[in-house]
């Protein structure tokens, strides 16, 4: 499911290169200040500003600006993929139809994440559990920290997820965790690309302002569509007892799609001769 993960995502972003780098700029323009103030406070190593300053600026980052502009992206990516096509002006619809969802997802993952990290400094590194019971407070530690993991596994899974069910923040949250749970090397390699991707743009910094949102939307826009077209295919077997037949599922918005739509997709179907020479395609 990774390789055809990555192959559709290469086609999607080949396809919409120019909307791509629009709107990661934008997503830059929401997340960037948050990020450059946090970043300032800590360099300045003051406990009082990275308390006052700092911090508040890391939870209005992660908690609300990146949610709503990586949604609004998932949005994008969605129309891509089902209709070839697409518009910037997708993206703020998608903002408007889950930003609260979505910033009520980020919210959720600021309060997690502090304490889970106060967790892991607590049970780990306090003379607290240090004198009196230091393998118990490790392995709480340990615990912590692969939860930490975990969430992280399941963030590239939120927005896509959220723009292609619609359902509240609770159901979103439990949808990706059970996916991560059920996937997990498709979730682990999958991690490891962004991460990848993400250290090549944080050395190339005009390719982290124009491109690093919009590729992060797009693999994992494509990694959710290829989850929702196994899952499909699951059930279109399981009710009619025949392994590949047309079976017809509601997706997304209440428009129906086979479930073998891999034979059919273009993003799919495509090869070197296609990069060389797209005209002829």
């Amino acid at each position: 499911m990774l390789g055809r993960t990555l192959k559709m995502a290469f086609w999607v972003s080949y396809d919409h290169l120019g909307k791509l780098l629009i709107a990661s700029f934008i997503w830059a323009l929401l997340v960037g200040p948050w990020i450059l103030i946090f970043l300032t406070a800590l360099i300045a190593a003051d406990p009082a500003m990275i308390l006052v300053i700092g911090l508040p600026a890391w939870a209005i980052g992660l908690g609300i600006a990146a949610p709503l502009g990586m949604v609004g992206m998932a949005h994008m990516v969605k129309e891509f993929i089902d209709t070839k096509d697409g518009s910037i002006r997708t993206m703020f619809q998608g903002m408007r139809l889950y930003g609260k969802r979505a910033i009520a997802i980020g919210l959720v993952y600021v309060v997690a994440i502090i304490c889970l990290i106060t967790n892991v400094w607590f049970y780990g590194y306090s003379d607290v559990f240090a004198e009196r019971a230091p393998w118990v407070g490790l392995l709480i530690s340990i615990v912590a920290v692969w939860i930490l993991v975990y969430l992280g596994l399941m963030a590239m899974f939120i927005m896509p997820a959220l723009v292609q069910k619609r359902d509240g923040w609770f159901a979103t949250l439990k949808l990706t965790a059970l996916l991560v749970l059920d996937n997990p090397l498709l979730a682990l390699g999958l991690g490891i690309q962004l991460i990848t991707i993400t250290i090549v743009c944080l050395l190339i910094p005009p390719v982290l302002v124009f491109l690093h949102g919009g590729l992060m939307a797009v693999i994992t826009g494509c990694a959710y569509e290829v989850l929702s077209r196994k899952y499909a295919a699951v059930e279109g077997h399981t009710e009619t007892g025949k392994a590949g037949s047309r079976h017809m599922e509601t997706v997304g918005r209440g428009a129906e799609k086979p479930m073998d739509l891999d034979a059919d997709d273009d993003y799919l179907n495509r090869g070197f001769r296609d990069f060389l020479f797209p005209w002829k395609g």
